[in-house]
């Protein structure tokens, strides 16, 4: 009996070190975080009321638009931010930048409330819709209207003219709209609130 005891007491034991030292750890770390969040006039409690005004999500925030540099790469390298491009149709091929935030006047938060948030798409909405598009090209795609709807005039009344290249180019648009390879012509991306 006095065995059994004395190995539950040296568990106890053991197991109150190990919970002391993940307790002393987890103090260093929230400390070094406190320190080096801090602004000019107190340091930043991690585990107090306010968060941080750069932590805000978008809901809280009224952000710029990403500047368009249009492939100017040493306008972008002068600014250290900024698009060289837009819009794109994997999350590989979107570029991303910073942008100036500033939180709205009745959110209350620690820090200042104007800075840089990185991490921004470069992508632009327009009044273009995938649906609407795609429904103009099966419908009355022979006319040319889907080009028309894109913006991309020129090939429209060649398509328009021809009655859709006798019904082959009708077919063809059809299909690239599918695949995505016909897109608008300003650069745009597919507005997603339809």
């Amino acid at each position: 009996m006095d065995l059994i005891l004395y190995l539950f007491m040296t568990m106890m034991l053991k197991l109150t070190y190990a919970i002391q030292a993940r307790s002393d750890r987890e103090q260093q770390v929230s400390g070094a975080v406190a320190l080096t969040r801090s602004d000019s006039a107190n340091n930043y409690r991690i585990w107090g009321p306010k968060v941080l005004c750069s932590m805000l999500p978008e809901d809280f925030l009224e952000c710029n638009k990403p500047i368009d540099h249009k492939d100017n790469k040493t306008a972008k390298e002068e600014k250290g931010y900024g698009c060289l491009k837009f819009g794109g149709l994997n999350y590989e091929d979107v570029e991303h930048t910073k942008v100036l935030c500033t939180v709205f006047s009745d959110i209350d938060c620690h820090g200042p409330r104007t800075f840089m948030r990185d991490g921004v798409p470069c992508i632009r909405y327009s009044e273009h819709y995938f649906l609407t598009t795609l429904l103009y090209s099966l419908l009355l795609g022979f006319l040319g209207m889907d080009r028309f709807c894109l913006g991309q005039t020129g090939t429209a009344v060649g398509k328009l003219l021809t009655l859709g290249g006798i019904g082959v180019w009708w077919v063809v648009d059809i299909v690239l709209l599918l695949t995505n390879r016909l897109t608008p012509e300003d650069g745009s991306n597919w507005n997603p609130y339809v």
